[in-house]
């Protein structure tokens, strides 16, 4: 039984849950200043502020609710030919899985994340795991999930192109 495993983690930022408390409290501050302020210009500050602040928070307790994806890859060569798995996990529970046969993997990059967001323009430091299938031109992504690439450290990135490079058939 030939069968050999890696799991890595998303690139996830242990602040996430300060960053959702801090401006929850900002928010409320914000907005019982706006209540006390009488200057019609500086409520307008303060309402704007307290809404950009809750803006922060929902959005950042949606980033904590979701939770840090772990990615487990698996190599099972039993079978001609070798087939990689990738299983999904949030909190222990399989969200996704998919397999690809090893034959038909031809190259493995790492490169950025792409740019779908804002917060890709401030972190520029996520990386992604890209391939080549045969009798296919374009790169696609290996960490994706319904859409959204997971992103991964430099770290990881390479263990996942080493561990998958080093099972390949030659």
């Amino acid at each position: 039984m030939s069968r050999r495993s890696l799991t890595v983690k998303e690139k996830y930022s242990q602040y996430w849950p300060m960053i959702t408390v801090l401006s929850a409290v900002m928010c409320v501050l914000f907005l019982i200043s706006y209540i006390i302020v009488s200057d019609v210009l500086i409520e307008g500050y303060l309402r704007l502020a307290a809404f950009a602040f809750f803006a922060l928070s929902l959005l950042s307790l949606f980033k904590v609710k979701d939770g840090q994806i772990e990615i487990e890859f698996t190599i099972d060569k039993d079978e001609e030919p070798g087939t990689l798995s990738l299983n999904y996990y949030v909190r222990e529970n399989e969200i996704h899985s998919e397999s690809h046969e090893l034959n038909d993997l031809t190259e493995f990059k790492i490169t950025e994340v792409p740019n779908r967001s804002f917060y890709n323009d401030l972190i520029k430091g996520d990386k992604a795991v890209r391939f080549k299938k045969k009798n296919l031109d374009d790169w696609m992504y290996l960490n994706e999930i319904y859409g959204r690439v997971i992103p991964l450290s430099q770290d990881n990135a390479e263990k996942v192109t080493r561990f998958i490079e080093s099972e390949k058939p030659v």
